[in-house]
């Protein structure tokens, strides 16, 4: 009856949790070789799994163990090909294939065994239908994010990777930038639902001084303080809001700290009231309103020192 209420297209600011707004998410795979052989892994694509800094070429399994593969693929559009609604099963089933190989055998008279088998290896498609099915946050999970955020600093650019660090004598002040969007994919009945919350957040990664490491207690300083408004509301309905908020935060202490921004996204569900909505995974009758927290794909390393350390 209410299919679209469902829709992966429909929700956004429906399911509360804490993501990042990246164009890849981290998958972890098991696989299980019930073989009596050892297996090879590998992917057409070149990579069965790893990372940047190490990537997996190949997983070798010995017969009757199990391993944990981490693999990073794109996030999945919600729309296909075709301009249909993606179906997330099929795509994320596709795109975790795997084929194996087992090893060669020695037999008995001392000759390698020069057969050898092949097969595919498939995340169970009515096994991930159903925990898609019961996991209603799924899509937001592994899809593509409703908004893009980016955050700069002292003028930096926001495409700039996490580890990029600034350098600042103790007592300085930088300004913090966000700009965020909203992705076109979402449609406009349900932009016209959503509130957006921009909010700055600092957090002390490398306390300079261990003795005074305390933020608010009674001993060392305040480790920063942020001048301006920490959170903006965007109106999403106005074409003039340029959708960017900026805030000064100014460093007390010596230290490592983080700095970063976060798209909060709720969406008010009072047309949708009924029995139906307790199934939505993020909200309860009466319209009760929950939050998704986008962050930044990549925040900014501020390194505070003493003025004869710069």
């Amino acid at each position: 009856e209410n299919v679209v209420d469902y829709s992966i297209l429909n929700r956004v600011g429906m399911d509360p949790g804490v993501h990042v707004s990246s164009d890849e998410v981290v998958l972890l795979m098991a696989v299980a070789n019930e073989t009596s052989s050892t297996i090879i892994l590998s992917n057409r694509k070149g990579l069965v799994g790893g990372f940047e800094g190490s990537p997996m070429p190949t997983v070798r399994i010995t017969s009757g163990v199990s391993v944990k593969i981490p693999v990073v693929i794109p996030r999945i559009d919600r729309f296909d090909e075709d301009g249909q609604v993606t179906d997330l099963a099929a795509e994320l089933v596709s795109r975790t294939a795997l084929q194996w190989e087992s090893e060669a055998l020695e037999g008995a008279d001392g000759e390698t065994e020069k057969i050898k088998r092949t097969g595919r290896v498939r995340i169970p498609s009515r096994c991930l239908r159903e925990i898609i099915d019961e996991h209603k946050s799924f899509a937001s999970r592994i899809c593509r994010p409703p908004v893009s955020l980016s955050v700069s600093v002292a003028g930096g650019s926001g495409e700039l990777g996490g580890k990029e660090e600034i350098s600042l004598p103790l007592g300085s002040a930088i300004r913090v930038d966000a700009s965020m969007t909203v992705q076109d994919w979402v449609p406009a009945d349900i932009v016209a639902k959503c509130k957006v919350t921009l909010e700055f957040c600092c957090a002390e990664k490398q306390p300079g001084n261990s003795s005074s490491s305390n933020p608010g207690g009674s001993s060392g300083p305040m480790p920063y303080m942020w001048c301006g408004q920490l959170r903006r509301t965007i109106d999403l309905l106005d074409d003039d809001d340029d959708k960017t908020h900026l805030a000064t935060i100014a460093f007390f202490r010596c230290g490592v700290f983080v700095v970063s921004a976060c798209a909060k996204v709720s969406q008010s569900l009072d047309n949708t009231v009924g029995p139906h909505t307790s199934g939505g995974g993020g909200s309860g009758a009466g319209g009760n309103v929950v939050e998704e927290s986008w962050w930044a794909p990549h925040a900014k390393v501020v390194r505070v020192g003493e003025p004869e350390e710069q």
